[in-house]
């Protein structure tokens, strides 16, 4: 009896971008960047206050070079702040329309501050 060899399919372009991309916290310039092979694609860029007692975060802009669009790569930059935003107790304004949907998306995920 012979046996089949399973085809295995190569990665995804999706797969391979995410494991060779990071996400890097650059707070002197108030950003998140993301960084693919060395070469910065995209950023996250943030402010930070106190208002009515609470430290917020206010997600200003999210840019991604389009040949990188699509990948989940932007959802990566998300999360790194979302993970920023916890770990440092504040709440969250949504002001970059990728932001905003991604939240709509992902309701819960950190509190949100009044608009």
């Amino acid at each position: 009896m012979q046996r089949k060899h399973r085809y295995r399919p190569p990665q995804s372009a999706q797969a391979i971008l995410q494991q060779i991309s990071q996400v890097v916290h650059n707070p002197v310039r108030e950003r998140f960047e993301l960084w693919v092979a060395g070469d910065l694609v995209g950023v996250l860029g943030y402010s930070t206050d106190v208002v009515n007692g609470t430290r917020t975060i206010t997600i200003l802009h999210t840019v991604l070079y389009d040949e990188y669009t699509g990948h989940g790569l932007g959802t990566r930059l998300m999360r790194g702040a979302v993970d920023y935003v916890r770990a440092q107790g504040a709440r969250l304004r949504p002001v970059c329309s990728f932001t905003k949907s991604y939240l709509d998306a992902h309701p819960g995920l950190v509190p949100l501050a009044p608009a």
